[in-house]
């Protein structure tokens, strides 16, 4: 039977004493990403103590009246807590699930008993749950593989992937960006990376982090792209929307849907992501070695690995506290230590820039066109300059053999009257001064 799982925590203008306990387990889920989880989550150990109805709100209720109704209700619970991670437990060793998803299952439990004040001992719970190590096997995705991953035809995975690989963003960070968030920073005319205003979803503060020109000039032409099909765009608009239908197959006419935009949630990022990354064949699935408990059942994470490859890359070059500090990493330090100035950071990002830029060799060669052109500009203006200079010369040179010619005649004229010996004198004359030759 499906199930329906309302996310809301419409509490209304109910009293607390009023409150169902599904009530009050959604009324302590923060983020959105949490209520879209939780309840599913929970509803995998309801369905284990074989309490299933149309919704999991009704589920919910009737879990909490059941340990309510029950005279050893915690006792009752307790055993089947044992025996529901029991049996994660034994799906962990047979490799069909990780160490993280027990954690998982565990979460949205204690969450609910903890509001609707069922007195569970979690501790003896924690005792028997399987632990694994933290990021065992796990690794960022290969400059290679990203490489791969931005040729999807999607437009939108481009943008995407270099902006998350350049800044080192959480994917929840998505559902706030705006185009405005995006200031380009230019030196000698010259875009050298973009400053990148960002939402924290889990401190529920903003900080800033930069994108490499790669990341911007990705974004902006996909915006460029959007507007060019009657999409307004302006500060306000979102960064990823949903796709709309170009022309109409039938009849080639363009359609209006452009116009209307529809940001693109978390949710359908991290699934349009994890769509490219299987059509492209990028990211296969791992086969658990004997005895191999905290497995990963893949290499690297969908979207997550993105903010590790960002972290892995930078930590090679930059000062261990301004990565942290551009990841918005919830470290006391950073918070009221470290507050560097942002020329200092932007100084230090720069060192990052050419391995968090993937298309190196393709920008390469754009900045060598580039200055080339400038080169050439330059010498045309050059060699112009030096025309221009002879052509003064050649007027003067002709303004003087003017002048010299009028001075002659004159002279003839005058000397027309002198007899020759006087003639003879005044051409030695001239000869010897050079006028002559």
């Amino acid at each position: 039977m499906s199930l329906s799982f309302d996310s809301s925590d419409n509490l209304g203008n109910q009293s607390p004493l009023s409150l169902t306990p599904y009530q009050k387990f959604m009324y302590a889920l923060n983020s959105k990403e949490s209520k879209r989880q939780y309840p599913k989550r929970l509803q995998r150990f309801l369905d284990f103590i074989d309490i299933r109805s149309n919704s999991i709100e009704e589920n919910c209720n009737v879990f909490y009246e059941k340990i309510e109704v029950k005279e050893d209700g915690i006792l009752w619970l307790e055993n089947e807590l044992f025996k529901f991670f029991s049996l994660q437990n034994q799906r962990v060793e047979s490799g069909e699930i990780s160490t993280e998803t027990i954690k998982n299952y565990l979460k949205p439990i204690k969450r609910f008993c903890e509001m609707n004040k069922v007195n569970v001992n979690w501790k003896i719970i924690s005792k028997g749950i399987k632990k694994g190590i933290r990021y065992s096997n796990d690794r960022p995705p290969t400059i290679e593989e990203i490489r791969k991953l931005i040729q999807y035809p999607d437009r939108r995975v481009k943008p995407i992937v270099l902006v998350m690989i350049s800044s080192g963003i959480r994917v929840s960070s998505w559902s706030y960006l705006s185009w405005g968030d995006f200031t380009p920073i230019y030196k000698d005319e010259k875009l050298i990376a973009a400053k990148l205003k960002v939402f924290n979803t889990k401190t529920k503060n903003y900080y800033y982090s930069y994108v490499t020109p790669e990341a911007y000039e990705s974004v902006k032409e996909w915006m460029v792209f959007r507007e060019s099909f009657g999409e307004r765009i302006g500060p306000n608009s979102c960064i990823i929307r949903n796709l709309w239908q170009i022309k109409s197959q039938r009849y080639g006419n363009y359609l209006g849907l452009a116009k209307h935009p529809k940001k693109l949630s978390a949710t359908g990022i991290r699934v349009l992501i994890n769509d490219a990354w299987k059509i492209q064949g990028l990211r296969e699935k791992r086969t658990p070695k004997h005895g191999e408990f905290n497995f990963r059942k893949y290499d690297f994470k969908s979207v997550h690995g993105f903010r590790k490859f960002f972290e892995t890359e930078c930590q090679k070059v930059m000062r261990e506290l301004i990565v942290s500090m551009l990841m918005s990493h919830d470290t006391g330090i950073v918070q009221h230590y470290l507050r560097p100035k942002e020329e200092d950071v932007l100084t230090e990002y720069q060192k990052a820039m050419p391995l968090l830029t993937v298309n190196q060799d393709e920008n390469s060669l754009n900045e060598k066109v580039k200055e080339l052109e400038e080169q050439n500009k330059t010498s045309i203006y050059v060699i112009k300059g030096k025309m221009e200079e002879k052509d003064e010369k050649v007027k003067e040179l002709e303004a003087k053999y003017q002048t010299m010619n009028g001075i002659l005649q004159n002279l003839l004229k005058s000397i027309s009257s002198v007899d020759e010996s006087g003639k003879q004198t005044i051409a030695k004359q001239l000869i010897e001064e050079g006028i002559f030759n």
